[in-house]
């Protein structure tokens, strides 16, 4: 078996859940040996209770987690006993498999070994200087799978003692992210879309100069802004309330919007656009506007310059208004660009983003374990 344990963030929700839950729920349903590991989880997951383990009491994890240096000879026995129903079930042969939260994995290897068991970390998010040192402070999983080669390499800066370390990009499920029926009738004027969570590195703002620039040249078009501050319907922020104060007239802000119903929003529109200012360590919502046939147009921040790498995204600058707006433009104004484009994405896609593709790489890992 394979215990797929994540975040005490992410309950394993087609609704609440992130984007880790998201990837687990996806290995989950092409997979039967694979089981869940959380701090919660809903109906709208779909699974039986077998296939998850509930450990509610680690979410005490995330309101300590950042504000308090707690030693690492309390850290280790305190995961040891959130975390026994997990380690009462493994047997030798089965693989844990740590997604996003190395002090984790470094407290539960002891007994995960000793059960002979096997020990994977998925590295999804940058590098967090004391958590990394601390908790691997002299010690490496069995591998250490990582979203992008530019997270990877941040990683091993520093943390250079890694052993067995892989890169193996994210997925999109073919069955929710595909292109709109060709008979499906057209915009009359090109929509953009923009999908995420609104805070600052994601760049909306910077969205909102380019459009306005856009506006002041003359070419129409509407843009989307699909998305809320956190995962599920969550409170306007004041910066969410400022983007809408001050959005010019071509944008239409439209909330949060469930997992399930994502994929209709990318097919309602005509171009992608993921305007990141941080270090993206993957950057998920271009693979699946490509593989809804969408022409991308994002910045080229830390792993997003390898998806764009085999075509279908445009890249830009990050904080460039201008050169998004440029970008967009062109998009808008060249049908035959923009069909080009996206039949680029859609091919990439297909080749190597799918989850049935992403799973086979793993299978290639674990099979050496």
């Amino acid at each position: 078996m394979i215990y797929h344990i994540l975040p005490e963030s992410e309950p394993l929700s087609a609704f609440k859940g992130g984007a880790l839950a998201h990837t687990v729920a996806n290995l989950m349903r092409l997979d039967d040996s694979r089981i869940a590991v959380c701090a919660e989880v809903d109906d709208t997951a779909g699974f039986s209770a077998d296939r998850v383990i509930v450990v509610p009491q680690v979410r005490l994890w995330g309101r300590v987690r950042g504000r308090r240096f707690i030693p690492p000879r309390l850290i280790a026995p305190a995961f040891r006993s959130l975390f026994k129903p997990l380690l009462e079930r493994i047997h030798a042969g089965d693989i844990v498999w740590c997604h996003a939260r190395p002090a984790f994995a470094a407290a539960l290897a002891r007994n995960i070994w000793g059960k002979g068991a096997k020990l994977v970390c998925h590295f999804h998010e940058a590098v967090e200087l004391s958590t990394a040192r601390i908790a691997f402070l002299g010690f490496s999983p069995d591998a250490s799978i990582f979203v992008s080669e530019f997270l990877r390499q941040e990683w091993l800066r520093v943390l250079p003692h890694l052993k067995h370390t892989h890169t193996v990009h994210n997925g999109a499920d073919e069955n929710q992210f595909f292109p709109r029926d060709k008979s499906a009738p057209s915009n009359t004027v090109p929509v953009i879309l923009f999908v995420g969570r609104f805070y600052p590195d994601k760049g909306a703002d910077v969205l909102m100069d380019a459009l306005r620039l856009l506006d002041v040249r003359g070419v129409k078009a509407i843009c989307r802004m699909v998305g809320s501050a956190f995962s599920g319907n969550s409170k306007v922020t004041p910066y969410i309330a400022n983007l809408i104060a001050n959005s010019p007239g071509n944008v239409e802000f439209t909330g949060f919007c469930s997992a399930d119903k994502i994929g209709d929003e990318y097919r309602r529109a005509d171009i992608f656009c993921c305007p990141s200012i941080w270090q993206e360590p993957f950057g998920k919502v271009n693979i699946e506007a490509m593989g809804c046939g969408l022409p991308v147009v994002a910045t080229s921040v830390g792993g997003i310059p390898e998806i764009a790498r085999d075509g279908g995204v445009a890249l830009v600058n990050p904080h460039s208004a201008t050169e998004l707006a440029d970008a967009l433009e062109q998009l808008i104004k060249d049908v035959e660009y923009r069909r080009r484009i996206g039949a680029n994405g859609l091919a990439s896609f297909r080749k190597q983003f799918t989850w049935s593709s992403v799973l086979e790489r793993y299978k290639e890992i674990t099979d050496f374990l």
